[in-house]
């Protein structure tokens, strides 16, 4: 079943009734609406309407693809509280406290309500928050939680709990209520990359918001669409895709769909004071300046992880971290490392005293097989395992032959007519 993700998430949960207090310092809080914001599609497991009707509805997506924006969204039109694990760490019990503080509009319990469905919870970012709390603090965390739904089974075809998470961690935590709540009902649906209206969609409500007025782009929405149409053209050339198939292969939708690169277009769109050049350039390139903003966006991406670990690390660590730690060639160091069954040894540029190394380690040992550019153990995609191994090779990272021929062969399954101009 494909339905647009809003709706049919709205359709089937309950408003609640039970509110976080307002001086309850963010440990559940309910969205503000995000600006900008365009409904992505949600593929959901099985053909039936009523597929949804499950206790625990999970979210899975790639890095960037918009889970956190779709929770607010949700959380903002049904005003369902959040918790954000990005944020809150959690341990054994975090949920049944956490609910019992709620308040209540009309005196009833908290936790009677959550059991008939009344309260649902979207818990976002099961990634970060395995960062946060540890994987033994996330492992408690998910038992207590099965225990809880375990302990009154009146209502199983209400969802109780939404999770939001990349691929590998959503399906640890369905591996932990299947072991530890076996009749807990649940169901799983992704977050798919936009289609082509919605990608025009999203590139033009960043526009907007980042246009001043009396813009270019606003005096001119005709060059501002064919330069959008000459974008995707020409990644289309760069992924060696037959004309026309930009939006029908998979590949081609991963990158034309894919949000930051929307957003970054947008922004982009937004700043362009002549469209006619520009555009000329692009379709002279022939591919090549459309890479420049996926490679743009894939360090956007490294940051983000970069930030991300950074904010949890320098928390448990005695001295401050320098600027090394997670950097971008450590991160595609430790990726070329993972992928080849290597010691974790990164770039051998970060300095930390002993007992900060550990932690350092510990936690990317935890994080980097949840690497948005992994998929169970293997690069998601040959362009990203290109761009990692050429930059860890010229590092000085050892790369198997193996290894190359694999990547090579990606390249070539996935562009079989023609690649990009020289």
């Amino acid at each position: 079943m494909s339905e647009t993700a809003l709706s049919a998430l709205v359709n089937v949960l309950n408003r609640p009734v039970h509110f976080p207090k307002v001086d309850q310092a963010g440990c559940l809080f309910v969205g503000e609406q995000p600006t900008p914001f365009v409904t992505p599609r949600l593929e959901i497991e099985g053909s039936d309407p009523s597929a949804l009707e499950k206790e625990i509805v999970f979210i899975e997506a790639s890095a960037a693809a918009g889970k956190s924006t779709l929770a607010r969204e949700l959380s903002a039109t049904l005003k369902a509280p959040i918790l954000d694990l990005a944020n809150v760490p959690v341990s054994a019990g975090s949920l049944r406290t956490l609910l019992a503080d709620l308040e209540a509009a009309d005196k009833s319990d908290p936790i009677a309500a959550f059991h008939e469905g009344r309260i649902p919870v979207i818990v976002d970012a099961l990634d970060e928050g395995r960062l946060l709390s540890s994987e033994t603090g996330i492992e408690q965390f998910l038992e207590s939680t099965a225990e809880l739904l375990r302990s009154d089974r009146t209502v199983a075809s209400r969802p109780k709990l939404i999770f939001l998470g990349r691929f590998e961690s959503t399906e640890l935590a369905r591996e932990q209520f299947e072991r530890n709540a076996p009749g807990v009902t649940h169901v799983t649906a992704n977050v798919e990359f936009f289609d082509e209206e919605g990608a025009e969609q999203l590139i033009h409500a960043y526009a907007a918001i980042a246009a001043r007025p009396g813009s270019y782009y606003q005096q001119h929405p005709e060059q501002a669409r064919d330069f959008i149409a000459t974008f995707f053209d020409a990644i289309e050339t760069f992924l060696g895709l037959p004309a026309g198939e930009l939006w029908k292969n998979e590949r081609g939708k991963v990158f034309a769909g894919y949000a930051p690169v929307l957003a970054a277009l947008g922004s982009i769109l937004a700043a362009i004071d002549d469209f006619t050049n520009v555009t000329k350039n692009l379709k002279a390139d022939g591919g090549r300046e459309a890479w420049g903003v996926i490679e743009a966006v894939l360090y956007e991406i490294l940051g983000r992880e970069q930030n991300k670990l950074r904010d949890v690390l320098s928390v448990q660590c005695e001295s401050a971290l320098p600027n090394s730690v997670y950097d971008v060639e450590e991160q595609l160091s430790l990726l070329a490392q993972y992928v080849s069954s290597k010691p974790l040894e990164g770039a051998g540029r970060v300095r930390l005293s002993p007992s900060d190394m550990e932690k350092y380690r510990e936690m990317v040992r935890t994080y980097l097989p949840h690497h948005p550019f992994m998929r169970q153990h293997e690069f998601g995609d040959a362009v990203l395992g290109s761009a990692t191994v050429s930059r860890a090779v010229y590092h000085g990272t050892s790369i198997s032959r193996e290894r190359l021929i694999s990547l090579s062969r990606q390249w070539r399954q996935s562009a079989p007519t023609r690649g990009p101009s020289r």
